[in-house]
């Protein structure tokens, strides 16, 4: 007798384990749901910069946050604007972790001035559960 109640009991136990171990894989993970979840905008298919702006913004991304701030301080008036908020974007994801009121409030200001037309409506959508 005691040994089919151990048998049940390990045939429950292991039975469990199954259902939840079905349970888990059926979930998602976080990379295959924000692959899934909106089409990524490139700095390819918002407009050009000229040359020279180009190869000074991909040395001040490289240089950190502070650099790229002091280049949109310098360069920020002769972009146009949906390149200009995508750029922005890139600073405040740059900026969440060492300065996240500022991120937020530059990812504020990025959506109060974008269209819902806009191609950067999907990233600020993927974004908005970081910034708000």
């Amino acid at each position: 007798m005691k040994f089919v109640l151990l048998f049940l009991l390990v045939a429950t136990v292991g039975f469990g384990v199954y259902r939840i171990s079905l349970i888990y894989r059926s979930i998602p993970s976080d990379e295959s749901t924000r692959e899934k979840a909106a089409p990524v905008v490139t700095d390819e298919s918002l407009p050009a910069l000229t040359p020279p702006l180009e190869a000074s913004l991909a040395a001040a991304t490289q240089a950190g946050p502070q650099a790229l701030r002091q280049w949109l301080v310098q360069h920020g008036g002769w972009i146009p604007e949906p390149r200009l908020s995508g750029i922005q974007l890139d600073y405040a994801q740059m900026l969440v972790r060492s300065n996240p009121a500022e991120a937020r409030r530059l990812y504020a200001a990025v959506k109060a001035r974008t269209p819902p037309n806009s191609p950067l409506a999907p990233r600020l959508k993927q974004l908005s559960r970081t910034f708000e």
